[in-house]
């Protein structure tokens, strides 16, 4: 009878047993945690991708109804003629060599009209148009010497006016009139 005193009823957990469940727990929070983050930023790489190629997009329409040279000087004249002040008055493709539509500094980016599109601020198209020739489009040729040119667009993402950004997407087409 003078041990009955250390047969007592187990109850509850020891301290040993509930910090291997605190812990194992904690694991389990700390990968979900880890995993939402990657959820987050797939979307935000998502997002961004398609943004860029409907930026892209936009200026390739605006390219559709566009002439590839001045409809009055033609090809005489590579990139903007004098009395084209705005992208709106921007009447054939070769005018757009060179433009660099930039939110932070309020240029761009630009839809298929030509209008700025607001609160895109860290985006910005940077365009460039080269001729190439007609039955090899692989093939670069002088500036005016073909019909047909290749208009490259790239779709620059920036989280801040000073950051140089990041390219999200390149479109590129040939166009021929």
């Amino acid at each position: 009878m003078r041990y009955a005193h250390l047969q007592s009823v187990r109850r509850g957990f020891t301290l040993v047993e509930t910090g291997f469940a605190i812990i194992i727990v904690a694991t389990g929070m700390l990968a979900m945690v880890a995993a939402h983050e990657a959820f987050i930023q797939q979307n935000d790489w998502g997002n961004r991708a398609s943004q860029a190629a409907r930026l892209g997009g936009e200026l390739r329409e605006r390219s559709m109804s566009l002439p590839p040279f001045d409809p009055v000087t033609g090809n005489a004249n590579w990139g903007v003629e004098s009395g084209e002040l705005l992208v709106t008055d921007w009447d054939d493709m070769d005018d757009f060599d060179g433009l660099t539509a930039s939110g932070w500094a309020g240029t761009g980016p630009l839809d298929a009209s030509g209008s700025v599109i607001p609160g895109m601020q860290n985006w910005t198209q940077t365009v460039s148009v080269t001729s190439v020739d007609e039955k090899d489009w692989s093939t670069t040729v002088s500036n005016g010497s073909s019909d047909a040119l290749r208009v490259s667009v790239d779709i620059t993402w920036h989280n801040s006016a000073s950051d140089p950004g990041e390219v999200v997407t390149t479109v590129t087409w040939v166009h021929i009139r």
